[in-house]
């Protein structure tokens, strides 16, 4: 992954089947070209999809619904893929996008993170 960070991304915590993604600020859909751009510098280095991701919103000021329609089309990837994606801290109007796109029950939302990271740090067939 590239050394610099995104003004979005706050850090990544990788564990053995599990990289928690910890977002920071505002993400809106000025932000997209910039997701955008370090998803395909991470592809282009070699990065794969190969663990559970769980997004860690605690940091995040506001999202828009172009931003979370991104985010919910790349992050089907790692559901075709196998693996499972979770979300935790979501403000109350992350919630009402989620289930505006109906994505609720496809990527679940955790009440904290102990109990998101007792789900997803396991290795994908057991998640």
């Amino acid at each position: 992954m590239s050394k610099s960070q995104p003004a979005y991304l706050e850090r990544i915590d990788e564990m053995e089947f599990v990289d928690v993604i910890r977002l920071k600020g505002v993400i809106d859909r000025e932000m997209i070209p910039q997701i955008e751009e370090r998803i395909q510098l991470n592809r282009r280095a070699g990065s794969t999809i190969d663990k559970n991701v769980l997004i860690d919103y605690a940091l995040v000021e506001d999202v828009d619904s172009a931003t979370v329609a991104f985010h919910l089309v790349r992050l089907k990837e790692y559901e075709a893929r196998g693996f499972k994606v979770g979300f935790v801290n979501p403000s109350a109007k992350l919630r009402v996008l989620l289930d505006m796109f109906k994505q609720d029950d496809t990527f679940r939302v955790f009440t904290c993170e102990a109990d998101a990271l007792r789900e997803l740090n396991r290795p994908f067939s057991e998640a």
